[in-house]
């Protein structure tokens, strides 16, 4: 007779401590946590000849050897780590067509600084 009564009792509270301690699932954000964003910073280049964009011009964080091309609108977007950094910008006309033009760059964390680069189309 104590068992009939043991083993019922042993199930509820087996039942009610494991319904205590549920977990929903994990599921990725596409986006980064806000604590992640406030890590680093976003460097916006704009590439451009008066109110043109102007789309494939390599730009170029030189210290963390990240690279990338304008887009269609004449923009690259880099996500870094807070610091001081050189922004390089390949084959820029002004009078003269530059094999790169150099611009001293200071991302602060959680912040966005915008970077205009003027390219001299008419003047090639």
């Amino acid at each position: 007779m104590k068992w009939t009564a043991l083993v019922p009792a042993v199930c509820v509270a087996a039942l009610l401590t494991s319904c205590g301690e549920t977990t929903a699932p994990v599921v990725p954000s596409a986006q980064p946590s806000p604590a992640v964003m406030l890590q680093g910073g976003t460097v916006l280049v704009y590439v451009h000849w008066g109110d043109q964009g102007i789309p494939d011009k390599r730009v170029e964080l030189v210290e963390l050897g990240k690279s990338l091309l304008t887009d269609e609108e004449g923009f690259a977007q880099f996500v870094v780590p807070p610091g001081d950094y050189t922004l390089r910008a390949y084959e820029i006309t002004r009078g003269p067509t530059f094999e790169y033009i150099d611009t001293d760059v200071t991302v602060k964390a959680g912040e966005e600084l915008f970077v205009e680069i003027v390219d001299c189309i008419p003047c090639d």
